[in-house]
């Protein structure tokens, strides 16, 4: 199989056709992003999703400047990110679906909260509860560092997602 390489000069970038071609053989954990504000609610599936530090516990997340749910972080100064486990790739497509309505997506699975309201999945291999320390932009995504304040975790199989399509991940012998 022959690599496909792109360069670019000092001043400029890949295009986005090769940068997405390169990060789409690349496989992450697949997580909804959750938010409430007052009486709303919403959330997006992500896989921009990273842990920065463990002292203190902060968590990074990149949403889309147009996704409803940003608006929701923005005002609640909060967040929860939900890891799904492989039997939740059915509500990973929901929240993945720009024009379905909150109530649609959050129909699926069993919602609770752990400290700032922000809605977490119960059954994930793990959600962080994160209160927003610091917001910046990035091209078309706010990238947000979140200080984890609500945790849970299971031992259960990892969702994740490569080249368009959910996956699960099997041992290497």
């Amino acid at each position: 199989m022959a690599a496909m390489i792109a360069f670019s000069s000092r001043s400029e970038a890949v295009s986005e056709v090769d940068f997405k071609s390169a990060m789409r053989q690349v496989a992450s954990s697949v997580a909804i992003v959750t938010a409430r504000w007052g009486d709303l609610r919403n959330g997006l599936t992500a896989t921009a999703v990273c842990s920065v530090a463990a002292t203190p516990p902060t968590m990074l997340v990149c949403i889309n400047r147009s996704a409803s749910a940003e608006t929701l972080i923005q005002q609640s100064d909060a967040f929860a990110i939900n890891f799904l486990t492989e039997g939740q790739h059915v509500i990973a497509r929901l929240f993945s679906m720009a024009k379905l309505s909150s109530e649609e997506r959050f129909a699926e699975g069993s919602w609770g909260e752990l400290v700032t309201g922000s809605p977490v999945l119960e059954g994930t291999v793990a959600s962080f509860d994160c209160r927003v320390e610091s917001r910046f932009a990035s091209g078309t995504h706010f990238v947000y560092l979140g200080r984890v304040v609500g945790v849970t975790s299971l031992e259960q199989e990892v969702l994740l997602y490569r080249d368009r399509s959910f996956r699960r991940l099997d041992p290497a012998e």
